[in-house]
């Protein structure tokens, strides 16, 4: 794993992992470390996962590649997430998940029109660029 991947992931476990105690605190330590614990593992994961996904989509080149690369894969995601935060207990999955949803969504959309506008100036560079 590439260092960005590294801190990406680590920013972005503290971030969700920090929002899972908060949401779960109220049903004891325990639980609210157990959620933290968990979401911190799976946000972190996510980083890599998410920019692999949505760049495997993309170099598909599919008609409606851009809506399925930010949806598809943030959403099954969410399903994997869920999923973990039940099998551990946690109380309260659904709020527990929705800000690293929401906010992961938004991170999707925005990363691949960045991708797509990158291969679209690699693919039609401006003519500053050219040499006479």
């Amino acid at each position: 794993m590439n260092r960005r991947a590294l801190i990406l992931g680590t920013a972005s476990g503290l971030l969700y992992g920090g929002w899972a105690f908060f949401a779960n605190h109220g049903a004891g330590m325990p639980a609210g470390l157990r959620a933290a614990a968990v979401q911190f593992l799976l946000s972190f994961g996510a980083t890599a996962v998410l920019t692999l996904a949505m760049d495997a989509i993309l170099a598909r080149r599919l008609r409606a590649g851009a809506i399925v690369a930010a949806v598809v894969p943030i959403t099954l995601l969410a399903l994997v997430f869920a999923t973990a935060h039940a099998l551990a207990g946690t109380p309260h999955v659904l709020a527990t998940i929705a800000p690293s949803y929401g906010i992961g969504l938004i991170f999707c959309t925005v990363y691949v029109r960045a991708r797509r506008a990158a291969v679209a100036r690699e693919a039609c560079p401006s003519p500053a660029g050219r040499q006479v």
